[in-house]
């Protein structure tokens, strides 16, 4: 079990000031989200491969590690042109993990809940350019479902990964995504039993919380909050978590309140031990 830290609270600082969050509060390692200044999503690197290598190092020199890349592009885009742009950016972003000395990758299907058929066919292409870069290079790459892509739901993730059929090739089940997913915390665990191995950690309010206006607003509305502040049931998250032997990844992602980052690091740090650690008091 390593338990990392998505340091999205400190993106204003410089990338070092990510580095000595994840050693002073007690992670187990660094997941680096998309930086404009760094790797951004839908977008080209906006570092040099150079720069990458070196922060790897001062990572490390720090006493931690990149254990975990976001990579997001639009690789499931109907428009060819901007599907082939996006893998080969998407490659570049690959590159740019393994000069940080990651091999673990975590994305998102992207595309466009209106138009499932079309995106689904150029996810399958992309996945064709993909898959043999990874393999070759011995990368995992996570794909979450994220609210608002062409597949929003567990059971739609779990099925495009089980006909892609590749070892490099894993779901991520993000726990703020839950009402979003389809079923209960575990029938989406369970469904995805065996097929996962990293997680997100978050809490978020029922979208039917939220008030719209105008109500018929299409939007798909869910939060990264800090553990505890939101509405999902936790035990029922940490006994489907263990039903499901999971020992792998957990990362905690918040993105609400800059303005307490060290607070929020450390209450998550503790939040994420007592959902994952079993009740004997051993970490899975």
């Amino acid at each position: 079990m390593k338990i990392l830290l998505d340091p999205a609270l400190v993106l204003d600082q410089p990338l070092d000031a990510s580095f000595a969050a994840a050693v002073e509060h007690g992670y187990d390692g660094l997941e680096l989200g998309n930086r404009d200044d760094v790797i951004p999503a839908n977008s080209a690197l906006a570092w040099s491969f150079d720069d990458l290598r070196a922060a790897g190092r001062r990572a490390r020199a720090a006493g931690t590690d990149v254990t975990s890349v976001a990579v997001i592009q639009q690789w499931s885009s109907p428009d060819e042109d901007q599907r082939a742009q996006a893998v080969t950016w998407w490659l570049d972003g690959a590159h740019a993990a393994l000069e940080l000395g990651c091999r673990r990758i975590n994305t998102e299907l992207s595309g466009d809940p209106k138009h499932p058929d079309e995106c689904r066919a150029a996810f399958l292409r992309s996945m064709e350019d993909v898959l043999p870069t990874l393999e070759r290079e011995g990368i995992v790459m996570s794909v979450e479902p994220h609210p608002g892509d062409f597949v929003e739901t567990t059971a739609g993730a779990v099925d495009l990964v089980d006909q892609m059929g590749s070892p490099s090739l894993r779901y991520l089940h993000c726990l703020p995504h839950t009402y979003y997913l389809g079923g209960t915390i575990t029938e989406q665990v369970g469904l995805a039993r065996g097929r996962f191995d990293h997680i997100h950690v978050a809490d978020t309010y029922r979208p039917e919380r939220t008030i719209i206006n105008p109500a018929d607003l299409d939007c798909r509305i869910h939060q990264h909050f800090d553990v505890g502040v939101g509405e999902l049931d936790w035990d029922e998250a940490a006994h489907a978590l263990a039903s499901a032997g999971f020992d792998g990844i957990a990362t905690v992602q918040v993105f609400m309140w800059n303005d307490r980052a060290a607070e929020s690091f450390r209450a998550n740090r503790a939040a994420a031990d007592r959902i994952l650690v079993a009740p004997g008091g051993s970490a899975r």
